[in-house]
């Protein structure tokens, strides 16, 4: 027995020597003594692949590679302690779950963190780093023990004890039947003095930096009984002594070496001459050398002269970066032959990088491996079994169960599920409903309109559909809840589990896109296709192994499933011998490459910024030595230190070329600075090449050279630098002669001439819209355009926006939800209502009391509320709360109305009057050229009306949710024409509303808004009901414009004097407005009418010639896209000329009021809007309110 240390800077070739040995024995008889080498479990494919290729050596027995954890399962497997069934990391995260779950009540700290993601990772993490150390139940509980006695019951005294309860519990889940393979290294110390296989035999231990007590111990063991143990340490031999400072990028290994000489002499073990290799054979680069030799060292004098093979590179940002690394590993393979397997990435932190590397690299068709371990949480397969379990623990509800059927692996068309995702959303169905054997019959609110009848018959031809799709989603999964929707064995529910997945045929559809992803060449995804089903299929038999025939209810084994599901990963070998390797530094083992690109050398990100982890922070690590000599793994503090080992790695791997590259910016566009690494390399050379990778190359014609070199290397990417200069040629601009050799050149490749043809004609496109042909305007929408005030809005604001609404009538996604359009229809219904109640009581406006307004809302509201959104309002308790506040809301607004009709002498004269064809009111009909016309329909929420001898005076009042303002500006430019369009009918039907002769004059009395809610008081302190009513008054005070009549006036607000409370005037002392009154004279409203006409007209005439030009309004800050569904489809963009708002200049009243009259006077000659008086006559059904003579109402027929 006997132990030799082989010690060697990086590249001084310690696994070639011991390599090099194995191969003399295994030529010298390919039988005797084991010969083992001992790697890093990363390192094992390598090493075993570098054995094999030995030549002559076709195969061996004799020779093995093994990592620490793999050797002692051979062990075990021949001199027993295998027997138990060992529990994998994922069954240890499950049964660790359930322990804490089970054990909350007696746990201190650790059942608040239950529940947080991750926190079964950090619990597992910390066992096993315990069992690394050799700390067991026993060791925690003493060390509790003396913390408590010395610092009391302190946070880090209430961790030991969580712990140590944890460890005991999952040491009593293990004992008799399971092992736990951290503790396989300690069975292997323990067994090792019984093994014939490897008594007297040859290890060589490589590539390790240092040993957990636990891999110490079996070493230990292994020179017991060995021949001879070789164990190599990258370490300078003269400068082991210098090596005790902590900031030494080999103090860890000089800490190693010292603790295997310590263990050899307690053994007494003989420790054979040391081996030191000195000579550098990697780095055959004078560059690289003084790289390696003068890092650290800081009085190192500069190396004259280029530093050839070694670039420093700085990048735009990420995506920049490593399309530069790709134009360089293209040029080393093409240019100075290099193969893919001689070039490697490495990087400090895998996170930001692996996406983009894997995009870029397919990009530049790089073959490439990325080293790591896959996490597997967004693979289908694992959300199908985490939304299903999450389906049924939430009652079936939309989430989870659509998660699961959008995975693709429910037998689903993509389109079925749309269509069902559609339905559920619209009616909210959950629960039961999905269980129901009943079909679904929900359908939409019918109003009886021919449009609504025309959907109600679509959609009982979608129903049909709707539920053969819900019967194939839901078969499955209620199979599934009938199994386990009582509590059993976690046998019986993992046995239902997998039968859900074989009823779905999940093997086979993996296996299809398992096939797919390799005939596109995908062939990593191909893989992860082949592997998750037997990883799961692992989880499952861990699942069964660990909990066996223990009862459980769902939920609980949701959770058990999720901790599994939460650290399932799969380790992937290259699937190809050829390729570029990248790796993570901290992780890989890294193979000997001709050039490296070290990336991401940012500061802070490498060397990295270490963070404390897991149960324990970096001051309790040390209390617990200090207090009760408790050892652990080493604190961040330390990690920080070690990471100038992990750069000295880095720099060391390459042979012959090295490039150092860093981001700029990150993906938000924040400032990086460049590690300190970067800065370093500039202090020992004289000349370091530095370049700069730009996300594009520059246009420059003096730049042709350079763009030939750096950025031309592969088709696809030069194509898409094109397309910037080729914009600009299209353009009228011009374009340098190497861009249009460029262009010629991919216009004569045959395969590639079609991409190009499939990419120009995109610099043609111009986001705007033409108008639509005669023919088509046509067929949309006919020579008579029957519309709403709003669709004209709509027009004004946008016109393609109105085009995509009711041209093509493309409607957003109906949602089972209360929005801003619902309560404002619930609103106008409840106070239509209402009016009509106080009509039918026969009761007066101006003697009703705040009781009676209540009383009646409370009866409005829960008449309505089933109706509302298919019974929303019924739906949960905090919709049936909402309820009761629109009660609240209706009852002031009913309340706040009469009491404004109290103050004044107008009334109501008709409640929710529609105007068209067929209804109580004319429609307004606008003749268009070309024999069309416009006819404008609505419906008026209130008209009020004064009936004096010698005028009458009509108002209109519009309800709304939220404040409004009526601004002179919006009705010029067309955005605001309802209350001016309201008031224009209602005066030409003045005569029938008061029952009065053509002659009688009917002047307007206002367009007003009134704004239907329960707004909240400010004030400080106490208030006494009087104010608090006075004050509520006046934040609901109408809005709007009236009558520049003060008489006018004061029939609205009688006892007005001042600032009204309920309107928008102020009379001053003389009688006359204030200035801030919002009033116009009779001529204006006159001349706002002739106006509102030639605007319909224009409008009416640009609808029907077909315009749809993207050509939203920007007024202010407010701007026509900000509430528009339709962003998407118009895809509006100011970076485009063609894309800019159309501004409306905010101008003073009396300039727009010059413009309107303009207007007045050019269409004096033009005709007329007509309102056929008959078809009121004709359509008053309901009969029209009428006042009498004593100022009371009757119901009169035209």
């Amino acid at each position: 027995m006997g132990l030799r240390l082989i010690l060697g800077r990086a590249g001084t070739g310690k696994t070639h020597l011991c390599l090099q040995e194995a191969r003399r024995a295994l030529h010298c008889s390919r039988q005797g003594k084991a010969l083992v080498l001992l790697v890093p479990e990363q390192a094992s494919f390598q090493t075993e692949r570098a054995l094999l290729s030995t030549p002559e050596l076709r195969g061996t027995i004799r020779g093995q590679v093994y990592s620490f954890r793999r050797l002692a399962w051979r062990i075990l497997q021949e001199v027993g302690g295998a027997a138990r069934l060992p529990i994998g990391e994922i069954g240890k995260r499950m049964v660790l779950r359930q322990i804490v779950e089970a054990k909350k009540e007696d746990l201190r700290i650790f059942h608040r963190s239950a529940e947080r993601p991750g926190f079964a990772d950090a619990l597992a993490g910390t066992l096993t780093e315990l069992k690394l150390y050799q700390v067991n139940g026993e060791s925690l509980l003493q060390s509790y023990n003396q913390v408590k006695e010395k610092e009391g019951n302190n946070l880090l005294a209430h961790k030991l004890q969580d712990l140590a309860l944890i460890y005991e519990s999952f040491s009593a889940f293990l004992a008799h039947t399971y092992t736990d393979p951290d503790d396989y290294l300690t069975l292997l110390a323990q067994k090792l003095p019984q093994s014939e296989t490897l008594r007297d035999g040859t290890i060589w231990v490589d590539g390790f930096a240092g040993f957990t007590p636990q891999e110490l111990q079996v070493l230990g063991a292994l020179m017991k009984c060995c021949h001879q143990v070789n164990i190599t340490l990258t370490l300078d031999a003269t400068t082991i002594e210098r090596a005790s400072d902590e900031t030494d990028p080999f103090y860890r290994t000089a800490q190693t070496y010292q603790q295997l000489i310590e263990l050899s002499q307690q053994l007494q073990v003989p420790v054979e001459e040391t081996v030191v290799q000195r000579k550098l054979y990697r780095l055959q680069n004078h560059v690289l050398q003084h790289l390696e030799r003068a890092y650290f060292h800081r009085l190192t004098p500069v190396l004259p002269g280029p530093a050839s093979g070694l670039v420093v590179g700085g990048a735009v940002n990420r995506r920049s970066e490593i399309e530069g690394v790709a134009r360089e590993i293209l040029r080393l393979s093409r240019d100075e032959g290099y193969r893919w397997r001689e070039m490697a990435l490495f990087v400090r932190d895998m996170e930001p990088y692996h996406d983009l590397i894997a995009a870029v690299f397919q990009d530049f068709d790089i073959p490439f491996f990325l080293d790591r371990k896959r996490p597997v949480q967004h693979h289908p397969l694992v959300e199908l079994l985490r939304s299903a379990l999450d389906a049924l623990h939430f009652d079936w509800s939309y989430e989870p169960l659509f998660r699961y059927l959008k995975t693709d692996l429910v037998p689903l068309e993509r389109e079925e599920v749309d269509r069902l995702e559609n339905y559920v959303l619209a009616h909210g169905i959950r629960g039961y409903r999905w269980r129901d054997q009943q079909p679904w019959v929900f359908q939409r609110k019918i109003t009886g309109k021919e449009e609504d009848l025309e959907r109600q018959r679509k959609d009982l031809e979608r129903l049909v559909a709707v539920n053969e799709a819900r019967d194939k989603a839901r078969h499955a999964l209620l199979v599934f809840q009938q199994k386990v929707e009582k509590k059993g064995e976690v046998r019986a529910i993992t046995a239902a589990l997998y039968e859900l997945l074989m009823e779905l045929q999940v093997p086979a559809t993996l296996a299809r896109w398992s096939d797919q992803a390799e005939e596109e060449g995908l062939l990593e995804e191909a893989r992860t296709h082949r592997q998750i089903w037997k990883a799961i299929v692992d989880l499952f038999d861990q699942v069964v192994e660990a909990f066996d025939d223990q009862e459980m209810d769902l939920a609980t084994y949701r959770l058990v499933i999720e901790a599994g599901l939460e650290s399932l990963t799969l380790g992937l070998i290259p699937p190809e011998y050829d390729q570029v390797l990248i790796a993570s530094l901290n992780r890989s083992r890294s193979p000997e490459v001709k050039a490296a690109f070290l990336i991401g050398a940012s500061d802070g990100i490498f060397p990295a910024r270490v963070q404390e982890d897991g149960i324990f922070d970096d001051g309790e690590r040390e209390r617990l030595k200090v207090l009760s000599g408790l050892e652990l793994a080493p604190g961040s503090r330390r990690r920080l230190f070690e990471e100038q080992y992990l750069v000295y790695v880095a720099l060391t791997r390459a042979s012959e070329r090295l490039f150092v590259t860093y981001p700029l910016a990150d993906e938000e566009g924040k400032a990086m600075m460049p590690s300190s690494i970067v800065a370093r390399i500039r202090e020992l050379y004289e000349q370091v090449e530095e370049k700069t990778y730009f996300v594009e190359p520059p246009l420059f014609e003096e730049e042709e050279e350079r763009l030939l070199q750096e950025y031309l290397y592969h088709p696809r990417r030069a194509l898409s630098y094109l397309m910037p200069p080729l914009r600009e040629a299209f353009a009228g601009r011009a374009m340098a002669p190497f861009w249009w050799k460029l262009y010629d050149w991919f216009v004569r490749q045959a395969s590639w001439r079609s991409e190009l043809e499939g990419i120009v004609p995109g610099l043609w496109h111009h986001n705007q819209e033409p108008p639509l042909t005669v023919e088509l305007s046509k067929k949309l929408y006919g020579k008579k355009l029957r519309t709403g005030i709003s669709r004209i809005e709509q027009f004004a604001s946008c016109p393609f926006s109105h085009f995509l609404s009711h041209g093509l009538r493309l409607k957003e996604r109906s949602l089972f939800r209360l929005q801003a359009p619902d309560l404002g229809q619930f609103f106008h219904e409840a106070m239509k209502i209402f009016g009509e109640q106080v009509f039918e009581k026969k009761l007066d406006w101006a003697s009703m009391t705040e009781g009676q307004c209540g009383d009646l809302s409370k009866t409005i509201v829960s008449s309505l509320a089933p109706q509302l959104q298919n019974e929303i309002l019924l739906s949960s308790a905090r919709l049936r709360y909402l309820q009761r506040r629109l009660q609240k809301t209706v009852g002031r607004a009913t309340w706040t109305m009469t009491e404004q009709l109290r103050r004044g002498s107008f009334r109501p004269l008709r409640l929710e009057a529609s105007f068209g064809p067929g209804q109580g009111l004319p429609p307004l009909i606008v003749p268009l050229s070309q024999g069309r016309s416009l006819e404008l329909v609505g419906r008026i929420d209130r008209i009020d009306g004064y009936d004096g001898n010698d005028r009458s005076l009509l108002r209109i009042v519009d309800y709304k949710s939220s404040f409004s303002r009526l601004e002179l500006a919006e009705m010029y430019h067309g955005l605001r024409l309802q209350l001016l369009a309201y008031l224009d009918v209602a005066l030409a039907a003045g005569p029938y509303l008061f029952n009065r002769s053509d002659h009688h004059l009917i002047h307007p009395g206002g367009m007003l808004y009134f704004t239907v809610q329960n707004p909240m008081l400010t004030q400080q302190g106490p208030i006494a009901p009087e104010e608090a009513a006075k004050s509520l008054i006046k934040k609901l005070k109408m809005q709007g414009v009236l009558l520049a009549d003060p008489d006018a006036v004061r029939l609205m607000d009688r006892d007005l004097f001042g600032f009204s409370d309920i309107l928008p005037v102020a009379l001053k002392k003389d009688g006359t407005f204030d200035s801030r009154s919002s009033i116009m004279t009779l001529d204006q409203f006159q001349k706002l009418r002739t106006y509102l006409h030639q605007l319909f007209r224009q409008m009416g005439e640009a609808i029907l010639d077909g315009s749809i030009a993207i050509d939203p309004y920007k007024r202010k800050e407010r701007v026509a896209c900000t509430f528009c569904a339709y962003k998407a489809v118009c895809q509006f963009d100011l970076l485009l000329d063609e894309n800019q708002y159309r501004i409306l200049l905010d101008e003073p009243s009396e300039a727009i009021w010059s413009k309107i009259e303009k207007v007045g006077q050019s269409s004096s000659h033009e005709r007329s809007v007509m309102y056929d008086l008959s078809q009121c006559a004709k359509g008053n059904k309901e009969g029209i309110l009428g006042i009498d003579g004593s100022g009371g109402y009757d119901r009169r027929r035209f």
